[in-house]
């Protein structure tokens, strides 16, 4: 037999003013659960999904999540979204909107703080989450007007177990985005001298140009242009150390047709002009 003492003291997650209030829940499978729900956004509430199986990409202010049985998928309220877009496969989807959420160091119907994902997988707690919202789903279908207050009682539990697992998740959301980091990274190495823009290099790794920027940013210190532009010098840099080429020549193979963006380029960084830079290398 085991025994356990709950008089442990406990703060609450939420506001003392204000308490989260289920608006509606749904369950969504069949046909119902392959109809796509597009881009829109609430201005009142947030949302919480659960994938109880099957799989879809999702868009979720921008960013494209594949998401699959287990996972959790959040919209604050703001975000802009599609639902279920282009699924691979039969969804069975428990959905339910909240207001009045109003935890203590978010804003307002806020659940996912602004460096976390709003996809993740509920891992060892999917059964209990899945429970949670069986019994919201079947209490709300109820004519007992009693079941009202059991289910924002259990809309509150739920929040706890999402948000203990959107916490317990942060550090792996800040490993994939130093994976994304290196990956954009090595694109850039990879296209540095061709005539590239930050939507090419968004549409080539399928991430949203913000926040791939934002991501490689926090990774190497430099925006992605900034990033080429500096490897661009430091290839003439090169190239006129060890080479004949002339300026102009050196300035159309780093990626520069104009001759003039290439001198204001090559000075910002090195702090003269390209033709001073090889001679005072060479000592002419």
């Amino acid at each position: 037999m085991s025994f356990y003492n709950t008089s442990k003291p406990f703060g609450s997650s939420f506001s003392s003013d204000l308490v989260p209030e289920l608006l509606s829940v749904c369950l969504a499978q069949g046909e119902v659960g392959r109809a796509p729900r597009v881009m829109h956004h609430h201005d009142d509430r947030a949302e919480i999904l659960l994938i109880v199986s099957g799989k879809a990409q999702y868009s979720i202010d921008g960013v494209t999540y594949q998401a699959q049985e287990g996972d959790i998928l959040i919209y604050n309220q703001g975000a802009i979204h599609d639902e279920v877009a282009n699924p691979v496969a039969a969804m069975v989807v428990f959905s339910l909107a909240i207001k009045h959420l109003q935890l203590l160091d978010r804003e307002s119907n806020q659940l996912v703080p602004p460096s976390f994902k709003p996809v993740f997988a509920s891992g060892p707690a999917f059964a209990k989450l899945k429970l949670v919202f069986e019994l919201i789903y079947e209490a709300t279908a109820s004519d007992d007007y009693r079941q009202t207050e059991f289910t924002n009682y259990l809309l509150r539990a739920l929040l706890i177990l999402v948000d203990n697992r959107l916490h317990e998740q942060s550090d792996r959301m800040r490993e994939d985005r130093q994976v994304l980091g290196g990956e954009i990274k090595a694109y850039l190495d990879t296209h540095f001298l061709e005539d590239i823009s930050l939507s090419q290099v968004s549409s080539a790794l399928h991430v949203n140009q913000y926040y791939l920027a934002h991501c490689f940013k926090e990774y190497a210190g430099y925006s992605p242009m900034q990033y080429i532009i500096r490897r661009r010098i430091g290839q003439a840099q090169s190239l006129l150390l060890n080479t004949g080429y002339s300026v102009t020549q050196i300035a159309a193979m780093v990626g520069y047709n104009n001759l003039n963006h290439f001198h204001c380029a090559f000075a910002k960084i090195v702090g003269m002009a390209p033709g001073r830079y090889r001679r005072s290398w060479s000592g002419q």
